[in-house]
């Protein structure tokens, strides 16, 4: 302990060196990160903070009450802690604290108590003295040597606290900071308000701590408190406002320098010029300064070219600042050409592609490690997407940074931004007070994000509200308006939206403003939110060249689609467990679940022969669950691309959560769910889209064929379409030559030639392929593939019999020359009993029945998808088999799918697979998705629901005596008869999908299930 207190104090000594070091040598401003210092965490129990009356900023902190730690100071230095760096939650720590770390159940409500020490040297007497805060949630009461100096509740901004009085110069200061989580989210919504005591707070995350860096700064009384580097539309020109604040008492004469050179390491520079300043008044001053760069680098998403703007102060006084902002020149924004509407960035046309984020982070929840920031954005450029969101919740400053220096933009919202709106304008005392402070807290927060990231070339949209359900009052036009004053420079929205919009005038989902214009728009932007996906890729998203998923033809507004087809797929967790096992199991909000959901997956991989051939480890099997989601995103996108109206899709969602969302395409560590390569080759700028009426079908059935290209390299003129259809062994099907034409410019989609007819000639894969060509070579390319079975019912006889009320079954055994006997009771004849809708028959005896008897004897008992959940009930209570319970499998952003091993009852099918766009028939969410939890006999296929860390079976043959039992889920069903589909309420957008899928029993696509079907009674025929 002596040893650990002499090297405390050693550090310290060094840091005050440090600080007077850095005073030497940059005698205006020095900063000093105190992040990496140690901090102690406590946390205090027993502080009460329920009721506590709430103060929105501005602040005096010399009339605040002091809310001291339990015990007192003493009690805080003596308290056992944990020895912590920034940032941090209390989550990260302390998750599960209350005994309960399941769920959301392990979150911490309350006050915690974060003590560091920092030297402050002699030579800083005379300088203002400030602490800065990058974030921090909930409520923040800064302690300096235990005094009250700053007190802010705005959560997840920045803001600053001047401890110039009081601080020990050329002494160590204690820096205390106590922290109050009152309540949060844990899942996407923030448009409910929280309650602290009588007061409403804006809804963020729910975690507790100092979510950002915090640094000591000194300056002279006489300092640069902001730079903002306005774009312009002449793109190499650039307005800048700087702000300064004079803390002096009279005017000051001075200079400021002003200086931009290229980020890079050579750091040329590009310009520099001097502008005398007579007479700073005491107070805040601002002055804009036009600076224009001649062949200045541009900023764009392909060339990320920033350069550093550096603004020195120099009084007469000697009062010196150095001020350092990093900016790109660029300029985005709405373009009419031809009466379509469309973005453009650098005066070239740009569509955009991209994810919305909730801001949820591996270990401490809520912010970012410098690693994971990166990560994010090297993520979004592996997929080929242009685009990030900051999605119901403020951004991160690290995620910008990277943002800015590799190429993507950003979309922000401040989240929580959402008021009820009846209680806008409340008379009654609590109403008005709640109103209030509600509307200062947010309106701040707002203004506060605009200011933090307005200089970040990366971010181009802001937008208020997501889903906002209520008309602009007042009261938003009036926060818009003063956003849009603090920054003109990019486009702002009221909302983005689900439900029907209009296609005329439309305020609630379409008021804007554009760069420089201070005039409300209601028309003009189209942000429509399809929030659902269908679960798997299925040949009714794209039927005809104008008629398919994302097709659109209204061309006078921007088209955006704001938050789209969520399909749910489990994370990396081998990836996760590996990463949690260097760090430590008992760190981090999401550990436990995550080591749970990891070995439930690796215990049944490793526990059910045949598994571990088809996926030999828990990665392979969740990476190919990711691939379904990614196929199915990548083909709407190319559906947006080749439609060439669209200007802005937005898949739902980025990260996934560790309760209920599971769409996202990483997962909460950031890493890819799967192939980047099946979204990222629909995202390249140049390529031949190829696009099937059906993917799915018969030998013999035939598929029409369209090619479209995407092409934003302005190729234009006349081409040759060279078509190409091969099966799976090579041979050559087809083979045409087809004349085109492009148009190039800002037409990025068309089409080329439609109406091809192709038979599907051979059983499994036909993959078709076309290459644009001019004077023989080939300039772009793309493919498409198609899959056909030779339905077989060979070797099955009527020996059988059928228990089915609907008459289903039967009927379609029919039309192939099968005729099994109904059953009704007693045993059963022949050697299959094929049970559909028709429920299980109890006989006097517990265990044993005519069934059952008849099975032991050496026959099948097949059950299917109709009453199977009865029939292992039943079977379960004959001690038959070890049944569980069953699950019903999670949609859109729950998820849940299923995979298969190698079997003989896949004869003729994809066998050992995840089911993807082969087996639409029953992996689409208008199936019935059922897993039953059976604990004995052997599987087949298998199948997961959203978190739950168990799998559970499709499919399963139990042996009992000399016979079997098969159980199957599969919605088998449903491929043989017209299912009838009722539309559903709207809701969040989740049922937006469930209207494209075709559920007539002549879909093509249900031929898998049929053959599924056979391969059940030709295994029975066997036996």
């Amino acid at each position: 302990m002596q040893l650990i207190k002499r090297l405390r104090g050693f550090a310290l000594i060094m840091l005050l060196f440090f600080f007077a070091n850095r005073t030497t040598a940059q005698s205006g401003r020095t900063v000093v990160d105190l992040s990496n210092n140690n901090w102690k965490l406590w946390l205090d129990t027993a502080a009460e903070w329920q009721h506590d009356k709430l103060y929105a900023p501005p602040v005096d902190v010399k009339t605040l009450p002091l809310n001291l730690p339990t015990g007192g100071w003493n009690a805080l230095k003596k308290a056992v802690g944990k020895t912590v760096h920034l940032p941090a939650t209390v989550e990260e720590y302390y998750w599960g604290r209350n005994g309960n770390s399941f769920g959301v159940a392990g979150n911490y409500l309350g006050v915690s108590w974060w003590t560091t020490n920092v030297a402050v040297p002699a030579t800083q007497k005379g300088k203002r003295i400030t602490l800065h805060f990058n974030a921090v949630r909930f409520r923040a009461e800064v302690y300096v040597n235990q005094k009250l100096a700053g007190y802010d509740l705005v959560n997840s901004t920045p803001f600053d606290v001047d401890v110039t009085d009081y601080v020990n110069y050329g002494a160590p200061n204690e820096i205390v900071v106590r922290i109050t989580d009152p309540n949060g989210n844990f899942d996407w919504r923030d448009s409910q308000n929280f309650l602290w005591g009588d007061y409403r707070t804006n809804p963020t995350h729910g975690f507790g701590g100092i979510t950002g860096k915090v640094k000591l700064i000194a300056t002279d009384k006489v300092y640069i408190d902001d730079v903002f580097v306005k774009n312009k539309p002449n793109v190499n020109e650039i307005n800048v406002d700087v702000t300064t604040k004079n803390e002096t008492q009279t005017n000051v004469n001075g200079t400021f320098v002003l200086q931009v050179k290229e980020a890079k390491t050579s750091g040329k520079v590009v310009y520099e010029k001097s502008y005398p300043v007579s007479s700073l008044a005491n107070g805040t001053s601002s002055k804009t300064f036009t600076i224009s760069v001649d062949h200045a680098k541009l900023w764009s998403v392909d060339s990320p070219n920033l350069y550093v703007l550096n603004v020195q102060w120099k009084g007469a006084d000697k009062t010196k600042d150095d001020y350092t902002q990093r900016f790109g020149f660029r300029w985005f924004e709405v373009r009419d050409i031809a009466g379509d509407k469309q973005f453009y960035l650098n005066g070239k046309r740009i569509v955009l592609i991209t994810s919305i984020s909730w801001g949820f982070w591996p270990v401490n929840g809520i912010a970012p490690s410098d690693e994971l920031a990166k990560k994010q954005i090297l993520d979004a450029k592996k997929l080929g997407m242009n685009m990030l969101n900051f999605h119901r919740t403020i951004g991160q400053q690290a995620v910008l940074d990277y943002a800015d220096e590799l190429g993507l933009l950003y979309f922000e919202e401040p989240g929580g931004n959402q008021y009820p709106a009846d209680r806008f304008n409340a008379t009654d005392p609590l109403g008005k007070m709640q109103a209030d402070f509600y509307f200062a807290t947010r309106n701040e927060k707002l203004f506060r994000m605009i200011k933090r990231d307005r200089n970040h070339p990366s971010l181009v949209i802001y937008n208020m509200h997501n889903e906002r359900g209520a008309q602009p009052q007042a009261q938003d036009s009036a926060e818009m308006l003063a956003g849009h004053h603090l920054d003109p420079t990019r486009i702002m929205t009221y909302n983005s939206s689900n439900g029907d919009i209009k296609l005329g005038h439309d305020p609630r989902f379409k008021l804007h403003l554009l760069q420089y214009d201070f005039t409300f728009l209601d028309y003009g932007w189209f942000d429509q939110h399809h929030a659902g996906g269908p679960g798997t890729y299925h040949d009714a998203l794209y039927k005809s060249p104008i008629d398919y998923a994302k097709y659109f033809d209204h061309k006078d507004e921007i088209i955006y689609y704001g938050e789209e087809g969520a399909i749910g797929t489990p994370p990396r967790l081998q990836l996760i467990r590996d990463e949690i096992l260097k760090t430590g199991k008992d760190i981090g909000w999401e550990s436990d679940n995550f080591l749970k959901w990891f070995d439930a997956y690796d215990t049944f991989l490793k526990t059910h022969p045949g598994f571990l051939k088809a996926f030999p480890n828990v990665d392979s099997l969740t990476k190919a669950m990711g691939n379904v989601a990614y196929y199915y995103q990548g083909r709407v996108i190319e559906n947006v691309h080749i439609n060439n109206i669209i200007d802005g899709y937005a898949i739902n969602g980025w990260e996934s959560m560790k309760l209920e969302n599971h769409s996202g395409i990483v997962d909460n560590y950031r890493n890819l769910k799967g192939n980047p390569e099946l979204i990222a080759r629909y995202n390249s700028p140049l390529y031949v889209s190829v696009k099937m009426n059906r993917k799915v079908m018969a030998v013999g059935d035939t598929a029409t064929v369209d090619f479209f290209v995407v092409n934003q390299k302005d190729l234009h003129g006349d081409y040759s379409l060279l078509v190409k259809a091969k099966d799976e062994s090579g041979k050559l099907l087809l083979e045409k030559v087809i004349p085109v034409k492009l148009t190039g410019g800002a037409v990025y989609g068309e089409a080329l030639s439609s109406g091809l007819s192709l038979v599907a000639k051979t059983e499994g894969y036909t993959t078709v392929t076309a290459e644009l060509q001019r004077d023989g070579e080939t300039v772009a390319k793309g493919d498409d593939k198609l899959y056909a079975i030779r339905l077989d019912a060979s070797n099955i006889t009527s020996d059988g019999m059928i228990a089915d009320s609907t008459g289903v079954y039967a009927a379609y055994l029919k039309t192939l020359g099968i005729t099994p006997k109904s059953y009704r009771s007693g045993r059963p004849e022949g050697k299959y009993l094929l049970v559909g809708a028709a429920l299980p028959q109890q006989t006097g005896n517990p265990l044993v029945t005519d069934i059952l008897e008849w099975v032991n004897d050496g026959n099948t008992l097949i059950v299917l998808n109709n009453n199977v959940e009865a029939w292992a009930d039943h079977l379960g209570r004959k001690e038959v088999i070890d049944y569980r319970g069953s699950k019903v499998m999670g949609t859109t952003w729950y998820g849940g799918n299923f995979f298969s091993k190698q079997h003989e009852l896949f004869n003729g099918l994809p066998q050992a697979q995840v089911f993807n766009w082969e087996y639409q028939c029953f992996a689409t969410y208008n199936k019935n998705r059922l897993g039953l939890c059976l604990f004995n006999g052997e599987t087949v296929v298998a199948c997961v629901a959203d978190h739950k860390p168990e799998v559970y079976s499709a499919l399963s043959i139990v042996p009992h005596g000399r016979g079997k039992i098969i159980l199957c889920t599969l919605d088998i069903f449903s491929c043989l008869r017209d299912a009838s589909v009722g539309k559903k309420a709207e809701g969040e957008g989740e049922n937006a999908a469930m209207n494209t899928f075709n559920a007539s029993q002549q879909n093509k696509a249900n031929i898998i299930g049929q053959q599924l079907l056979l391969n059940l009674l030709k295994y029975a025929n066997k036996r």
